[in-house]
């Protein structure tokens, strides 16, 4: 924050008036905000891919017809998961198993029943030492990391619930829930159009605007904050150059000519 008041008092300003666990990776209570908001950007990415270049009207066509499939087949797939009664979405009920399955064969030492805490052994496969990790229902963590992160009990968690004899459904967040993935495809947001002629006549006029260019050949300097995800693929790319693209580095390739 002080780099940021010494290049920009406005920026500062702005920044302390927001609350720091909306917007700083460490203070954001391992939610990930940051990746939240790439996987919104790339799925409206996927919606207008081969969009580019087409006129305004075709792709405000294309939005409209792929936004209105995608959310139909997941109406289907929710109206399939509420008749067979089953509480999450395949992904996530898949997950769910996975991990109930890997967690009976962790082994168990309950500790405190009204906080539900408890101490998991896991065996390292191939070797003969084993892993321990503290686990508390109550609090929604374990020492792995994986529940707070993602929100879905890990297999130590799983473990434990099934010492206690609990409900898993009570330990997954609702919002991972059939009725809530239901709820955000099943709310009827979209309607047919008119037919164009019964629109009539813009009540606007559009204007071109003279600030936007002919795009020259090449890539355009892009203005946007990279994150994360350019971040590994920068290192990628990097990787891959120094590889002359083919496996070798450059150097060995330079050496054998």
């Amino acid at each position: 924050m002080r780099q940021i008041e010494g290049l920009c008092r406005g920026a500062h300003e702005y920044l302390r008036a927001i609350d720091v666990n909306k917007w700083t990776f460490s203070h954001d209570g391992g939610h990930r905000y940051g990746v939240m908001t790439t996987n919104i950007s790339e799925a409206i990415n996927g919606v207008l891919k081969g969009t580019w270049r087409l006129p305004i009207t075709a792709i405000v066509s294309a939005t409209f017809t792929r936004s209105k499939n995608a959310f139909r087949e997941r109406e289907v797939v929710a109206m399939n998961l509420q008749q067979r009664n089953q509480a999450w979405p395949d992904d996530v009920f898949n997950r769910i198993a996975s991990n109930n399955k890997l967690g009976t064969m962790h082994s168990v030492d309950l500790y405190n029943h009204r906080r539900q805490t408890a101490k998991v052994t896991v065996r390292v496969p191939e070797m003969t030492s084993s892993r321990t990790f503290r686990v508390s229902l109550s609090e929604r963590a374990c020492d792995c990391g994986q529940w707070r992160l993602s929100g879905i009990p890990c297999s130590h968690a799983l473990a434990v619930i099934r010492q206690y004899v609990l409900d898993i459904t009570l330990f997954v967040p609702e919002c991972y829930s059939t009725i809530e993935y239901a709820l955000t495809y099943t709310s009827g947001f979209f309607a047919p159009l008119a037919d164009v002629e019964d629109l009539g006549e813009p009540n606007f006029q559009l204007r071109h605007n003279p600030g936007r260019r002919i795009r020259r050949r090449g890539r355009d300097v892009t203005t946007r904050i990279h994150n994360e995800m350019d971040w590994a693929q920068t290192r990628a790319r990097q990787q891959y150059q120094a590889q002359d693209g083919t496996g070798t580095s450059a150097q060995g390739s330079r050496r054998h000519r």
